[in-house]
């Protein structure tokens, strides 16, 4: 009865027209993928179900019990809460903070995706599980990051503090110098990223730009930038 009713529910999907989201293949198991200093990385399939104001994505998953013996953070509905790695976003009413958080909401939200998710290795005594896990995050089907795509438009900057691999590192500072030799983003802002810190850049408080502006340094973007699939600004 219950296979019955199941195979009753997916027809009244198709004949409506809506697709049911996979929350991630299930043929996929998780495999390592790299190891460097510190750290180890995995790589598993998802569904995007939220991305917070804050740019936190969470992000449905298969296989819960395996991943929770991996060390990560998996809540009983099998959702995992991720922050982007090896990025800094402007948040907190920073210029193109509502900009950005509404790329990733566009790019991401209701997508299948392909998480590369870090894990610090734990020393005796210390406790994995973290609560927000750090990412990188594919499109299915692309070999491009999100991470790429934001620093690319000049919507978000190299974090050197936060856990990485290096070779997405390597790549995302190449795509940084592009984007700051051709004023894209937050670099059209004169003074918004100061790159004295040592571990990378930070976002300064800009008050004197106004929304005329942010607007020109939008249309400059869909100019100058790369787009994913879709535009990226609805």
């Amino acid at each position: 009865m219950k296979k019955l009713m199941t195979i009753i529910l997916l027809v009244m999907l198709v004949l409506s027209g809506c697709q049911a989201p996979n929350y991630g293949s299930e043929k996929e198991d998780i495999e390592v993928l790299a190891t460097s200093t510190g750290i180890e990385v995995a790589t598993l399939n998802g569904y995007v179900i939220e991305v917070t104001e804050d740019n936190i994505i969470k992000i449905k998953v298969p296989k819960r019990g395996e991943m929770i013996q991996k060390g990560l953070k998996i809540n009983e509905e099998g959702i995992v809460n991720v922050a982007l790695a090896s990025v800094k976003l402007p948040t907190d009413n920073l210029p193109l903070s509502e900009e950005t958080n509404a790329v990733l909401k566009n790019l991401l939200l209701n997508k299948d995706i392909s998480l590369d998710v870090l894990k610090e290795t734990a020393s005796s005594g210390q406790n994995t599980a973290l609560k927000v896990a750090q990412g990188y995050i594919h499109l299915e089907g692309t070999d491009t990051s999100i991470q790429e795509v934001l620093i690319e438009n000049g919507l978000a900057i190299i974090d050197k503090n936060a856990p990485s691999i290096k070779s997405y590192m390597s790549k995302l500072e190449k795509i940084q110098t592009a984007a700051q030799n051709n004023s894209i983003g937050v670099w059209a802002i004169d003074g918004f990223v100061d790159l004295r810190n040592t571990i990378g850049g930070q976002f300064t408080n800009v008050v004197n730009v106004d929304e005329e502006e942010i607007k020109t340094i939008i249309k400059d973007i869909k100019m100058k930038g790369k787009e994913l699939e879709i535009s990226i600004f609805n």
